[in-house]
C-alpha cells in the first residue's frame, strides 16, 4: 500500500516536472517566437519607410531650380511693362494739356472798352447843362416872377414837340375833324365867330379868299403859314403856356432869334394847340 502511495506521489511529482519543463520550453519557444516575429517585422518596416527616401520629395523640389534658370532667362518678359507703362503715361498727359490752351479765353477781357457806355453816361448830363446854360435859358427867359425846372423843361418839350409832328400829318391830310381834337376850347369858340373871321380876312395875302367858318381858318391860314416848317424849341410865358418856335441863326451858326409858328397851353395836364386872338 505504502509502495503503491508512493508510486503515485512520484509520479505525480515527475508529471509536475515534466509539465514544469514543458512551461519553460513553451514559454521559451514562444518568446523566441515573439523575437523571431519581432525580427521579423523589424525589417518589414524598415523596407516600407525605404521607399519614402527614394522618393524624397524634398529632391523633387530641386525642380523650380529650372524654373528660377527660366525666369532668369525670361527676364527680358518684363521689359514690355515698363514699355507699357511709359505708353500710358504720354495718353494721360496729351489730353490734359489741350484744355489748358483754352488761355485763349481771356480775350473777352480785351473788351474792357466797355466801361465807355459808363462814360457816355455823365456825357448826357454836361448836354443838360448845356441845354440850361444855353436852351433852357431862352426858353424860361419871358416868365415873370415864375420858374421851371430843367427837368421839367425837357418833358414840356418832348411833349410839345410831339403834338406838332402829329399836326404835320393832319395837315397834309387836311383833315379838319381830327384837328379840332387838337384845338383848345377858347379857340373853337373865338373863330367860330365870323365877326373875327371877316378881320382875318382882311389880312389875307391872297385877296378874294372867304373866312366864314373854322374850317375855312384851318385851310386858308393856319395849314398856308405852318405847313413845311420844323419847330426847334420853345419859349415859355407861363408853367402851363409856351410857344413853338424855329430858331434863326447868323452867317456865323449863331442864335440870332426866334420864330413862332405855335401856342400851346395846358389844359387839365395836357397840353392844347391855342389859336392867337386879334
Amino acid at each position: 500500500m505504502k509502495s503503491c502511495h508512493i508510486l503515485k506521489i512520484s509520479s505525480i511529482i515527475f508529471a509536475a516536472t515534466l509539465a514544469s519543463g514543458c512551461v519553460a520550453n513553451c514559454s521559451h519557444t514562444k518568446e523566441t517566437e515573439n523575437t523571431g516575429s519581432v525580427i521579423q517585422e523589424i525589417p518589414e518596416q524598415e523596407i516600407k519607410p525605404a521607399p519614402e527616401p527614394v522618393a524624397e520629395t524634398p529632391k523633387q523640389e530641386a525642380k523650380p531650380e529650372p524654373k528660377a534658370v527660366e525666369a532668369s532667362f525670361s527676364t527680358p518678359k518684363p521689359d514690355p511693362k515698363p514699355k507699357e507703362e511709359a505708353k500710358v503715361e504720354p495718353k494721360k498727359e496729351e489730353p490734359k494739356p489741350e484744355p489748358k490752351k483754352e488761355e485763349p479765353k481771356p480775350a473777352p477781357k480785351k473788351e474792357e472798352p466797355k466801361p465807355e457806355p459808363k462814360k457816355e453816361e455823365p456825357k448826357p448830363a454836361p448836354k443838360k447843362e448845356e441845354v440850361a446854360d444855353e436852351e433852357y435859358t431862352r426858353s424860361v427867359a419871358q416868365m415873370a416872377g415864375q420858374a421851371v425846372d430843367v427837368a421839367t423843361f425837357n418833358k414840356d418839350k418832348e411833349a410839345v414837340l410831339a403834338i406838332i409832328n402829329e399836326l404835320n400829318s393832319v395837315m397834309k391830310e387836311q383833315n379838319y375833324k381830327s384837328w379840332l381834337n387838337y384845338l383848345d376850347d377858347e379857340s373853337k369858340t373865338y373863330w367860330s365867330n365870323k365877326s373875327n373871321l371877316k378881320k382875318a380876312q382882311k389880312r389875307l395875302p391872297v385877296k378874294g379868299l372867304t373866312l366864314a367858318t373854322l374850317e375855312d381858318y384851318f385851310k386858308y391860314i393856319f395849314i398856308p403859314s405852318r405847313q413845311g416848317n420844323e419847330m426847334d424849341e420853345i419859349r415859355y410865358e407861363t408853367e402851363s403856356s409856351v410857344k413853338a418856335v424855329q430858331i434863326r441863326t447868323d452867317e456865323d451858326g449863331h442864335y440870332a432869334g426866334d420864330t413862332v409858328y405855335y401856342y400851346l397851353r395846358k389844359v387839365k395836364g395836357v397840353w392844347k394847340l391855342h389859336l392867337p386872338q386879334m
